[in-house]
This record gives C-alpha cells, sequence and structure tokens, in this order.
C-alpha cells in the first residue's frame, strides 16, 4: 500500500467512510443483518452523515497518497468529567431526559425486527456487562473513548498523542483481530466475552422457524464454528511506560471478567478490523 495521509473528516466524505465501515464489518454483515429491520449498508449511509454532523465526534480518515481513497477511519470522543450536580436546573434536566414524550421522536436507523427484539436484547446483555465494566474504569473521569475503523496503527496513534498530552486514559472494545495491535501500543484488558455466533443464528433459525418466517434458513450453516471475542481495553500514562500490571486493577480493585483468561490464538490482520457489529447502533 501507498503511503498514507491523516486529516479530519469532512461532510463530503460520509459516502467513502460509511463504505469502508461497511467493508470493515463485511464478515459479520449477515449475522447481524438478520436482526435489523434495514439493511446494514442502508444503516451506515444513513448514520455516517449524521454522525459526521455532531461536534463531540471526532473523526480522522487516513488517505491513500497515490489514490486518494480513504482506506480507514476512526471516531472518537473526549468524555468530560462527570460531576455531580443538585442545583433544580440539572435536575430538571436529567427528568426531562429520562420522559420520553419530552423529546422529539427521530427516525431509529438500527431498529430491530420486531419478534426478534426480545432476542436482541438477551443477546445484547453482553454488552450491558461491557458498558458497565468500561464506566465503573472510567469513574466520571475525563477519558478518550476511540472507535477503530481500518488501517488501525498510524490512526490509534494521532488518538493516542492527544491522550498522552493531556494525562488522561483511552478505552476501547477490541476484537480478537485487533487486540494483538493494542496490546503492542500498551492497551491492557479489564475483561474478556466471547460471543457464539453459531448459536445465535440458531436462535434466531428456530424462532422464525416456528413463526413461519422464512429468510434465514441457513443462517447457523453459514456462522458454524464462527466465534467473535471481545475486550474491554484501557491505555493509561502507566501502561505506556510499560507497566505489566493493569493499573486499574491496583487502584479501582477492579477483576478481570471470568473468561479473561480464554482466548485462543489471538491473530493479528490488516484486514480493516476492530469495529464492533452490534455497535452500529451507536455509529451516530
Amino acid at each position: 500500500m501507498a503511503s498514507v495521509k491523516l486529516r479530519p473528516a469532512q461532510p463530503a466524505d460520509a459516502a467513502a467512510i460509511a463504505d469502508t465501515h461497511y467493508r470493515a464489518l463485511d464478515r459479520y454483515h449477515e449475522f447481524y443483518g438478520a436482526f435489523f429491520i434495514l439493511d446494514p449498508r442502508e444503516i451506515l449511509a444513513k448514520s455516517t452523515p449524521v454522525a459526521l454532523s455532531k461536534p463531540e465526534n471526532i473523526m480522522l480518515v487516513a488517505v491513500d497518497e497515490k489514490s486518494s481513497d480513504i482506506v480507514g477511519i476512526v471516531k472518537y470522543t473526549v468524555e468530560a468529567e462527570k460531576v455531580a450536580s443538585t442545583t433544580a436546573a440539572a435536575a430538571a434536566a436529567a427528568a426531562a431526559a429520562e420522559d420520553p414524550t419530552s423529546v422529539p421522536a427521530g427516525p431509529s436507523f438500527t431498529a430491530i425486527k420486531e419478534h426478534l427484539k426480545h432476542l436482541w436484547t438477551e443477546f445484547g446483555k453482553r454488552r450491558d456487562e461491557m458498558d458497565e465494566c468500561y464506566e465503573k474504569a472510567a469513574d466520571g473521569k475525563r477519558h478518550i473513548y476511540y472507535q477503530r475503523r481500518g488501517v488501525g496503527g498510524k490512526l490509534l496513534a494521532a488518538v493516542l498523542k492527544q491522550g498522552d498530552e493531556e494525562g488522561i486514559p483511552t478505552f476501547l472494545a477490541s476484537t480478537a483481530e485487533s487486540i494483538g495491535l493494542y496490546s503492542r501500543m500498551g492497551f491492557e484488558s479489564l475483561g474478556t466475552w466471547p460471543i457464539d455466533n453459531e448459536y445465535w443464528a440458531g436462535r434466531v433459525v428456530d424462532l422464525e422457524k416456528k413463526l413461519g418466517i422464512a429468510g434465514h434458513e441457513g443462517l447457523q450453516e453459514t456462522f458454524k464454528g464462527v466465534k467473535e471475542v471481545e475486550d474491554v481495553m484501557v491505555r493509561s500514562e502507566i501502561n505506556a511506560l510499560g507497566s505489566s500490571i493493569p493499573w486499574l486493577y491496583r487502584v479501582k480493585g477492579l477483576k478481570p471478567h471470568p473468561a479473561a483468561n480464554t482466548i485462543p490464538d489471538l491473530q493479528t490482520s490488516n484486514k480493516a478490523q476492530g469495529a464492533r457489529p452490534d455497535r452500529l447502533q451507536n455509529s451516530v
């Protein structure tokens, strides 16, 4: 590959970014697409311009200098420190935020098919555990939350530079394909969550068979033996200096997830991996 340069993403990049994101998730589109009403490509085409329009999203693109093609993207946010407030205004705002009648209805790009909503909720319990792990580790402090798409090392280095300069930790969720890269760049795992795609595909097939719904009869066979692995990872100033002991375990007394030592033969890959397919729902 020719050399690449990094630059801030522009609204005009939306289609290319959506395509890069789509190709990064190519292996899992059929699996996750079985749950969504819209096709994953359509979801990304619609949600990417929205993501680009939000000022809290910082997005960089890696551009092939020879072809000018976008070959990788990174989106991250700098999460502000959460400060408890007891003012009446803050309490009213919080109450309004929790009241669905006070929030204008908007399009749901990632709506789940009605007959699969219960199954999706069950499937998503893993994600809830990961979010809880991340929230507990962040502990309300200012930090970076990083999402990788595509050519990883150079994009990640740009994000870490900001974190190091400001002395704040960086959090992310990795996959089996990307954990090697992240480990080499100073990240440490806070816990591991495996996904048995074959099992969940079978649940979809069985449910739709009972309901007389056709279209995914071969889903379980397609994902036979496929198992994703996700880790919640953190990189702090201590990690960057080469500590071999996760600082959050020492400082906050966190314990790894029970499955944390069960990852078999993790490999890195030059292919655009590391994106979290079920987090298409958070792509905006």
